[in-house]
Parts: C-alpha cells; structure tokens; sequence
C-alpha cells in the first residue's frame, strides 16, 4: 500500500511538472519598453497552446545598457544611463523565469562611432548577462540591436550603425559557443527596404532611433519566425488584428509598471506602477478580451 502511495504520489509530480506554465521575461531598452514590437510578440505566442497561459512580463528600462557606459551629458546631465546589472538579481529572484529575451545594443554603443574599448565593455555586458540568467536556471535568447537612422543613406564608416554591426556580428559568433540568438537585422533592413520601393516617403524612424508603428511591426515580424524556430512551435506565428495587439500591450503596460516598481531601477521619470495584484486583475481582464479577438 505504501508502495502505491509513493508511485501515486511521483506520478502526480511529473503532471505538476509538466503543467507548469512558462514564465517569459523580455529585458532592454526603450524600443523594448514601447511594448509595440512586444506586444506583436506575445499576441502570436499566446496563439499557441504552449504559451496560451504563460507568465509574459516586458521590463526593458529606458535608456539602459548592458555595457554599463554613460555618455557625458546624458539626459542633459540629469541622470546616466541605468545598466541591467543594477538590476538583474532582483528581476530574476522575483520573476523566476524559465526564460529571458534580451535586447541590448542601441544605446551600449553611447552614439559614437565604433570604439574598440565601448565595444569590449559591451561584449563583458552581454557575456555577464547570459552567464546569469543561465545560473539562475533560465533559458536566455538575445535578439540584436534595431538599425539606427536606416532612413539615411549610410556613406560614412562613422556611421553609428556601423558599430551596431559589429555590435551583431559578434553576437552571432556566439552561437559557436552555444548562445541563442535572434538576428533582426537582416530582415529588418529588407522590410524597411521594400516599404520605401512601395512608398518613397516612408519613414522608419523621425529620431532614427525609435521606430514608429510600422517599424515596431517590422521588428516582430523579423523575430518571430527565428524565435518559432528556437522554441520549436508549430506552424506559423499569428500576432492576430492590430485590436488583438493592442489590447495585449494594455495589458502589458500594467503589469510593466508595477514589476518595474516592484523591482526597481535607477531610471528617473517613469511612472509608478500600481501593486501587482491591482496590476495582473486588470491584464487577465484585458487578456481575456484579447484571446476573443482571434
């Protein structure tokens, strides 16, 4: 009798096991804190059965690095730029994980034109990053930096997009070493490319910086098939109607808010997130009116 006790009870364990849902977490800067690109992202995960019910929480911080560099003057001298690893330990002790998309690059850079000493505290950034979403037991995929001012002709190799590219290329070297990456740009420069063949006045960027809503939409659809790949998801990804999106980056925002309150960072002029309880009611409310929308 006991025996069977003892089965019964390692049985009910490997189904607690199994029905433990996914707990996704995606780091990075302001174009990852927009949430637009974000949301097209979860909107098609959560087509899926595997990620229907999953835990997905978008905590990018504004401004931040990986690099832990600061430029002089930053904000007009009001505040350097925030680094994730003033942050890490306790996103990953609140969250838990089972797995962390990064987006680092934009700003580790500083806006300069590529610096062999900018760009070895870049690479420690983002080897220290990986290192310790891995120790704490989560998978880790990393996505390259967005393209700067792809609405310019680049003529110069100070261009900062340069630096960007080296910034990728050896992103992508890692993958010898068993990194899992995601490569936006490639895709990214040929959709913005056949835009402009279609329309001469479109316009990716007006800072050449952040995108707008189409380049938001570009930067997903470049993800999502790679990450389909990584997680080895059926058919194709589905982000559903712009309403579906929309309403899922509602729901995002709340819940963005508070675990940035909860967590804590050292960015000033973000909004005050309301508790995490107020928070998450509010999101399934806001995920269940988006799951109608397919």
């Amino acid at each position: 009798m006991r025996r069977i006790v003892v089965l019964l009870s390692i049985c009910l364990s490997c189904v607690a096991g199994r029905a433990e849902q996914p707990r996704v977490v995606i780091l990075g800067d302001s174009i990852t804190y927009d949430g637009r690109w974000i949301a097209r992202v979860e909107s098609a995960l959560r087509s899926t059965s595997t990620y229907a019910n999953a835990t997905i929480i978008n905590l990018a911080l504004p401004s931040e690095t990986a690099s832990g560099l600061s430029e002089p003057g930053h904000a007009g001298g009001t505040f350097p730029r925030p680094c994730i690893h003033d942050r890490l330990g306790a996103v990953l002790a609140q969250t838990k994980p089972t797995l962390v998309i990064a987006c680092y690059g934009m700003n580790d850079g500083i806006y300069k034109p590529f610096d062999p000493e900018i760009f070895s505290a870049y690479k420690k950034g983002m080897e220290k990053l990986v290192s310790v979403i891995q120790a704490k037991g989560a998978r880790c995929i990393i996505v390259t930096p967005p393209l700067h001012a792809p609405d310019k002709t680049k003529t110069s190799p100070q261009d900062y997009d340069n630096a960007l590219e080296a910034f990728s290329g050896w992103i992508n070297s890692k993958t010898a070493m068993g990194w899992e990456v995601i490569d936006i740009r490639p895709a990214l420069r040929e959709a913005i490319q056949t835009a402009r063949n279609q329309n001469k006045n479109f316009q990716y960027s007006t800072d050449q910086v952040h995108p707008g809503d189409a380049g938001h939409r570009m930067i997903a659809e470049a993800a999502l098939p790679e990450l389909w790949k990584l997680l080895k998801l059926n058919d194709k990804p589905d982000a559903g109607s712009d309403a579906r999106v929309q309403t899922y980056q509602k729901a995002q925002t709340y819940l963005r808010d508070a675990w940035l309150t909860q967590t804590g960072h050292k960015r000033p002029g973000l909004p005050k997130g309301i508790s995490l309880k107020e928070a998450e009611i509010k999101a399934a409310g806001l995920r269940a009116e988006a799951a109608k929308l397919r």
